[in-house]
């Protein structure tokens, strides 16, 4: 795992970016009630899917902060910034791959608005994505934490 020496500015932009994704996250939870999601009132659903959104992205902003304090160039897409995230150490395979797997195509789905968004497929997404980004925000945090942006320290 590479060292990663990260000025201060860098790290409270990431500090500030992995507060949001927090925030987001706990805004996100009460929003998402299993069972209704077909009924679900379309401000609470706009709201659900803006949150999704915003959770990939500030992940993303993150993942590209972590390029950029490597000095390698930066992800060119989100799926990209994943990978980018693991080679680095930020968080395991199996986690980037989720995000991979599930969430960039649902954020593109919602952005670029594709095709008219499935309530339930949104609302199951959404609950799974709400621990990623928790387990996502705790291996951020635990890098940071070291000092020098590694988990090793």
């Amino acid at each position: 795992m590479a060292d990663i020496p990260m000025d201060e500015p860098t790290r409270r932009l990431v500090e500030r970016k992995l507060a949001l994704l927090i925030e987001y996250a706990d805004e996100l939870r009460p929003l998402v009630v299993p069972g209704d999601e077909p009924g679900t009132p379309s401000l609470r659903r706009r709201a659900i899917e803006r949150l999704v959104q915003l959770l990939v992205e500030v992940s993303s902003d993150i993942n590209g902060l972590v390029a950029a304090a490597a000095g390698v160039a930066p992800p060119s897409t989100t799926r990209e910034s994943f990978l980018i995230a693991v080679r680095f150490g930020v968080v395991p395979d199996s986690l980037s791959g989720r995000f991979v797997a599930s969430y960039v195509g649902l954020r593109n789905r919602i952005v670029h608005d594709y095709d008219t968004l499935d309530a339930t497929l949104v609302a199951r997404g959404a609950t799974r994505l709400l621990a990623d980004a928790e387990e996502y925000a705790r291996h951020v945090a635990r890098w940071l934490g070291t000092g020098t942006g590694t988990p090793d320290g």
